[in-house]
């Protein structure tokens, strides 16, 4: 099977835009204590459905490489995803620890261990990780993997019911936000190449609604709508306002397609693009570690002025990529051993070069 390749440009302004979405994350977090004489509001929850978009296109990429079998699926991901979110709970362990009064809606505990395994959303479950609310997204990310894997890897005759127990195990909370995942899926597979001048009007467009989205709160009115129409929607939690992120969804997936229509428009970014790089190889740590960070510099260590604040979390992620993170090579030779020893399904099958 012949992967598709992903378009240079739009490999370099994925990379940017993944750096500047976690980055929306933290300040989405932080600025209005750092600066509350000027309050902004930071896109934090929509950053999360750029991620999905980008994940999905990413991981059918990775996956539906020549060559690639159940093993090495499960060798990257856990790799990738495992040393961060591991070391992260770890930091939080410590902070929580050393200062006990930090921790207020989450049990060290069980909150802990239920992220850990990435069930802490699934099903009726709702446990927020110690010191780190955003590791919610990562629960659900990682069952995408998971209900991805079985839909590409199990045998013909095992693939639709193998799916849909992996979804039943996910819980609703999960699947009602898995089409925006999808949309990455369906970009890598089925995106279309525009002309120049339908490129730069959905390129332009799709800015523009993003940012209409955003800045007038239609995911509050959407919300309040569904509130009213079905009370106990509250219950989905993180994925109450699923219906704005679907929408949201597509203007990113519609974004990246006339981003890689229009080669030309990311060319000014090719000086920048070692530290670009860079920065994107760090995003993963931005994104895990800013919570029990933020708490440790303020917390802790007592830098409560912007700057001092800034530096210190800043220099705490690049700390943390370099262990965990940009260390993915390493990881992936330890779980390739560990994983020999673990005789894989008899259900499998060869990736399918049709996702749809």
């Amino acid at each position: 099977m012949t992967a598709r390749r992903i378009p240079p440009a739009l490999s370099l302004y994925l990379d940017l835009v993944r750096f500047l979405a976690a980055l929306s994350v933290v300040l989405y977090h932080t600025w209005s204590e750092m600066f509350p004489a000027r309050p902004f509001k930071w896109p934090g929850h929509e950053a999360v459905v750029v991620f999905f978009v980008l994940s999905g296109y990413v991981i059918a990429y990775s996956a539906t490489a020549p060559g690639v079998t159940l093993r090495v699926y499960l060798e990257h991901r856990i790799a990738r995803i495992v040393p961060p979110a591991y070391a992260a709970l770890l930091l939080a362990l410590v902070v929580c620890l050393v200062k006990p009064d930090v921790l207020h809606d989450a049990s060290l505990g069980w909150g802990s261990a239920a992220n850990a395994l990435f069930v802490a959303q699934a099903g009726p479950l709702f446990v927020e990780g110690p010191l780190n609310p955003p590791f919610w997204s990562l629960n659900y990310e990682v069952w995408y993997y998971a209900i991805f894997g079985v839909w590409l890897f199990a045998a013909p005759a095992w693939r639709l019911p193998l799916t849909a127990c992996a979804a039943l195990l996910a819980g609703p909370k999960i699947v009602m936000l898995f089409p925006v995942w999808l949309f990455g899926v369906l970009l890598y597979r089925r995106m279309p190449a525009l002309k120049p001048g339908p490129a730069w009007a959905c390129f332009l467009g799709t800015l523009l609604a993003a940012a209409l989205l955003t800045w007038l709160n239609v995911s509050d009115m959407l919300r309040a709508r569904l509130y009213a129409a079905v009370p106990a929607m509250w219950h989905a939690h993180y994925s109450t306002q699923f219906v704005y992120d679907i929408l949201l969804g597509v203007v990113v997936a519609l974004h990246f397609t006339a981003v890689a229509s229009l080669g030309g428009v990311t060319r000014w970014l090719e000086p920048a693009a070692r530290p670009i790089r860079y920065l994107a190889g760090c995003t993963f740590s931005l994104y895990v570690f800013h919570g029990p960070l933020l708490v440790l510099v303020r917390d802790v260590l007592g830098a409560r002025q912007p700057l001092p604040f800034y530096a210190l979390v800043a220099l705490g992620v690049l700390v943390a990529a370099e262990l965990t993170e940009r260390r993915s090579r390493a990881y992936r030779t330890l779980v390739r051993r560990l994983l020999a020893k673990v005789r894989m399904p008899g259900a499998v099958a060869e990736p399918r070069s049709t996702i749809s």
